[in-house]
């Protein structure tokens, strides 16, 4: 038995060996055949009998019904517009990319959620169950269970307690970075560091050991308590994260003032010195006016980024709904579009409040 299957290897090895020595001769012989002009000069006669039946029909296909119906009443279109027309055009079918993205990738989703937000929604074996409820989940939402509307009720305030701080702040530090000192853009890209580590998984192990949060760094209480009474550890902790927290946010909104300070004309400064004027007039006749239209997108940017942000309570509030039996997709989906309609209110009221003036002055 044992020499059986002896003879069977060694048979199946030599049948191995002769496959792969045929295989290596086609190969080789292939490869001669590349080099030869004969094998050259077959592959340019297909090249061209394929361009015959494919690429010429195309080509007169377009240029005798294509270019003489449908091209020539464009360009009748074209040629007898007007200019204004020729630039509205122009401006359609470059934004026309930007269009077709907003019916695929936003419009629809929303019209999707906004359809889920009226039905109670089951997942069975990756398929989804639909069951009308109109307003039900709203009703529940707003009415009913309370968490939601503790969030947005904490989100509301730290909106309007954290944005003119952090304006104020960025305002301040970019014109910091704005002076001739060594190494500013260093400092710069220390502010906007935040901006880039901000969220994914560098964040959350930054915070398992100890970003952001004083307290999980033994060595620092340590120092604070031998500095600061005890009665006051707990105070100065938890401003000294709030202000951590702030910093963090002011990243996008630095670069912003700072690209408007840049703008201002050194010699508008030097004229108002030789006038008399003090660092505060300066400011509020020359800084301030030359960065105001800023303020406007960078409340809006603020908005969304303490909206969105990973941490930010109603997001884990929307993702627990989804993953809950008892709320899941059309629950959540209700949730989202509340949310996202009180960001759109908040911004439009900043917006309108912040929003620059001096243009309408001015025409009028």
């Amino acid at each position: 038995m044992k020499k059986l299957i002896i003879i069977m290897v060694n048979g199946f090895r030599k049948i191995k060996e002769f496959i792969v020595k045929v295989l290596a001769n086609i190969v080789g012989f292939i490869d001669k055949l590349y080099e030869l002009k004969v094998f050259i000069e077959i592959r340019k006669f297909f090249i061209k009998i394929l361009s015959y039946i494919f690429i010429l029909p195309a080509k007169w296909f377009y240029e005798n019904v294509i270019d003489k119906t449908i091209g020539k009443i464009i360009r009748n279109k074209w040629n007898n517009a007007s200019f204004a027309n020729k630039r509205a055009i122009t401006g359609y079918l470059f934004v026309s990319p930007w269009i077709l993205g907003f019916l695929g990738l936003v419009l629809y989703p929303f019209g999707r959620i906004v359809y889920m937000s009226l039905n109670n929604v089951s997942l069975y074996q990756q398929n989804y169950t639909y069951e009308w409820v109109g307003l039900r989940n709203f009703e529940r939402i707003l009415f009913e269970d309370i968490d939601f509307v503790l969030e947005v009720q904490n989100f509301l305030a730290r909106v309007v307690l954290y944005t003119p701080v952090i304006i104020a702040l960025s305002i301040i530090i970019a014109m910091l970075l704005n002076q001739d000192i060594k190494g500013k853009g260093f400092f710069r890209m220390i502010f906007f560091l935040p901006i880039i580590i901000l969220n994914g998984e560098l964040l959350e192990n930054m915070s398992n050991y100890g970003g952001m949060d004083i307290n999980l760094s033994f060595f620092v209480i340590d120092v604070i308590n031998t500095i600061i009474p005890e009665l006051a550890v707990n105070l100065f902790i938890g401003l000294f994260e709030i202000i951590v927290e702030i910093l963090w946010y002011c990243g996008v909104p630095i670069l912003i003032f700072l690209a408007m300070l840049q703008k201002v004309d050194k010699s508008l400064y030097e004229a108002a010195s030789i006038d008399g004027a003090n660092s505060w007039s300066i400011f509020w006749k020359i800084v301030l006016p030359a960065i105001y239209p800023a303020v406007s997108v960078s409340i809006i940017f603020i908005v969304v980024f303490l909206a969105n942000f990973d941490g930010n309570p109603i997001n884990l509030l929307i993702l627990q709904s989804k993953n809950d039996g008892s709320r899941r997709d059309g629950y959540a989906s209700a949730m989202a579009l509340i949310y996202g309609s009180l960001q759109i209110v908040v911004i439009s009221l900043l917006f309108l409040l912040t929003r620059d003036r001096s243009n309408k002055k001015g025409r009028a």
